[in-house]
């Protein structure tokens, strides 16, 4: 058996960060008012998230969907492109994967803005 994720860390969230999201299809805009959904950002690594929406992304799209997450992690509004590996229904929410491909910038944020986040947490002690 092949053990699947090959990151070094997963950042687990005791409460859901808020966060939005546009959809893309084929890198663009899904649509031109570039509407913002609201959803929950259960856990995250530099290369990925595991988030709940509150409706289904694209289920009848043939092209390929990506989402432009925008979230707090402590202090600076960080922008990524995931693309969807995996969706799973989970009551009236449903959870997607995410993976994060080629964007060195925003891993190094990721990574910076868990790390002061985490010490902000322990200090609180």
């Amino acid at each position: 058996m092949t053990f699947k994720r090959t990151e070094g860390f997963r950042f687990s969230f005791g409460e859901p960060i808020p966060a939005k999201y546009i959809i893309l299809v084929d890198g663009k805009p899904e649509d031109q008012k570039l509407t913002k959904y609201s959803c929950e950002i259960l856990d995250i690594s530099p290369h990925g998230m595991k988030m709940f929406a509150f409706h289904d992304i694209g289920e009848n799209s043939s092209e390929l969907l990506q989402l432009e997450v925008q979230f707090i992690l402590d202090e600076i509004l960080i922008k990524a492109i995931g693309e969807i590996v995996w969706k799973k229904d989970f009551g009236s929410k449903i959870q997607y994967g995410l993976i994060f491909v080629g964007q060195p910038q925003v891993e190094a944020l990721i990574i910076s803005e868990l790390k002061l986040r985490r010490k902000k947490e322990v200090g609180q002690r």
